[in-house]
């Protein structure tokens, strides 16, 4: 199965050294935002446990996704993209189905979905064989325990706490905007040349291993990066392959967080 575009002969494809710049330059910089900025910032964005607070966790992982979303529009505008909603639509399968892949959709995304909590287990290990800084919250860290969302976002009082919650929200949406849109439209239709019928699993492989700066999540990562992968590429629908991402995500803590703000606990 091959990567369903209207006309992907006319999308530019990448060498082997474009696929590992393109791949490299995201992963550098969220290690500089991780590993460099971070701890330079550190201990004033800290709580007094220790943990990295939930509005700097946000805005640091904002920029993260802004970056790769800024990147995803800069290449699409060297490939001479006009923005279009036509264009759009055909670059980037813009497209919904009807209720037959409706219904692949829901398989996919609950195997996937399912296959992801084995891999899970996996990530303590990882961590234990190589931790991750101190700094990073419960949520993030499967060497803490995780009791309530207070313990995902540290340091933030969440009723009635709007501003935040627009933080909380607007990263979510940047996160699906720029890791989609970079991992999925703009890379798998890159890489027919490089991977014939198989540049949607090349693709998928190429956002799991996007998350070596967090190297112990990257297994449980990789279910929903292929599911996303062929929805995206075989099936042809972009925001099938988004709406996966934003459940796999979102589906449990936008709910949480957003009745800890409006009515508290």
């Amino acid at each position: 199965m091959t990567t369903k575009n209207t006309n992907p002969i006319k999308i530019p494809q990448l060498t082997w050294a474009g696929l590992l710049g393109l791949i490299s330059l995201p992963i550098a910089w969220w290690l500089t935002l991780m590993y460099i900025i971070t701890p330079q910032l550190l201990p004033a964005i800290t709580t007094p446990d220790g943990e990295i607070n939930g509005v700097a966790l946000n805005l640091i992982t904002l920029a993260g996704y802004l970056f790769e979303f800024l990147l995803a529009v800069i290449i699409l505008r060297r490939e001479g993209m006009r923005f279009s909603w036509p264009a759009l639509r055909a670059r980037l399968n813009l497209r919904w189905g009807g209720w037959k892949a409706w219904l692949l959709f829901a398989a996919i995304f609950i195997a996937a979905f399912a296959l992801t909590f084995p891999l899970m287990s996996a990530s303590p290990t990882i961590a234990a064989a190589a931790p991750p800084p101190d700094w990073f919250p419960a949520s993030q860290n499967p060497l803490k325990e995780v009791n309530g969302v207070e313990d995902a976002l540290p340091g933030v009082a969440l009723q009635g706490n709007y501003l935040f919650l627009a933080l909380f929200l607007l990263t979510g949406v940047i996160n699906i905007l720029g890791e989609d849109l970079l991992y999925r439209g703009v890379l798998i239709p890159k890489l027919d040349g490089l991977f014939g019928r198989w540049a949607w699993l090349a693709g998928g492989l190429a956002f799991a291993l996007k998350h070596v700066y967090v190297w112990w999540r990257v297994q449980e990562v990789l279910p929903l990066a292929v599911a996303g992968a062929f929805l995206f590429g075989p099936m042809g629908s972009l925001p099938f392959a988004m709406l996966a991402h934003l459940i796999g995500n979102y589906g449990l803590t936008w709910p949480m967080v957003i009745k800890l703000v409006l009515f508290g606990k």
